[in-house]
């Protein structure tokens, strides 16, 4: 036996598995003491598969790679040095997928299609010169629809509609089509945390060579969000 047969039948990996028979294993044994190569091959193997053992056991803890030893160009993605523990990783990847992931997406999107009923807030005929503020009582995990008119004028090509929360900050920002402003206007709003308070929702007109940041004023809507437990 030579070193290049003992490569090409993986020897050394059939050896550390006691995937050989008695007799090859006596003659790669014999062989083996007196070839440096596959004595180097050996060794190093040893220790990535004792290596391999340790990442199992702490999965996904990282380990330091055994040093490198010389070996046919890429043959080390074959060794089952490697192929366990990607493995492991794989099955544990596919396991968070098919236990986490997807039971999330198809429950999010059955509640996308299911038919639901949205408490609103109403803001037509509410404007910045004062009135009585419209609340709503909603928890933050529900979605809530918003409804108000826009004052159109001619000279508006878009409208934009920016909501700012109690402190002042800006929340989200909706475009409005000049066809879609002609009717009363409904914003759905997301669930997600959202600070009590009174909200401000502002209107803007856009003309058609004016950006959408520089939009003229229009219109100040205010309402009062109650967190609901």
């Amino acid at each position: 036996m030579n070193h290049e047969e003992a490569a090409r039948l993986s020897l050394v990996e059939k050896y550390l598995l006691d995937e050989l028979p008695p007799e090859l294993r006596d003659e790669f044994e014999e062989h083996y003491f007196d070839c440096r190569e596959c004595a180097d091959d050996l060794r190093a193997t040893a220790v990535f598969l004792d290596t391999a053992k340790e990442e199992l056991k702490n999965f996904p803890a990282e380990t330091a790679a055994p040093d490198r030893v010389k070996k046919p160009w890429l043959a080390w993605l074959w060794t089952p040095a490697f192929v366990v523990p990607a493995l492991a990783a794989c099955l544990l990847v596919i396991a968070y997928q098919s236990l986490v992931v997807y039971p999330h997406f198809r429950s999010e999107i059955a509640q996308l299609q299911a038919p639901e009923i949205l408490p609103s807030v109403s803001l037509v005929g509410d404007n910045s010169r004062g009135g009585t503020t419209p609340s709503i009582a909603v928890h933050e995990a529900h979605a809530f629809l918003v409804s108000f008119d826009i004052p159109t004028q001619e000279r508006f090509s878009s409208y934009m509609c920016l909501l700012y929360s109690p402190s002042g900050s800006f929340v989200w920002r909706v475009p409005v089509s000049a066809d879609a402003a002609k009717d009363t206007v409904s914003i759905r709003v997301p669930a997600g945390q959202r600070a009590a308070g009174s909200y401000t929702l502002v209107v803007q007109g856009n003309t058609g060579s004016a950006p959408a940041e520089n939009g003229v004023d229009l219109a100040h809507y205010h309402f009062t969000l109650n967190s609901q437990k």
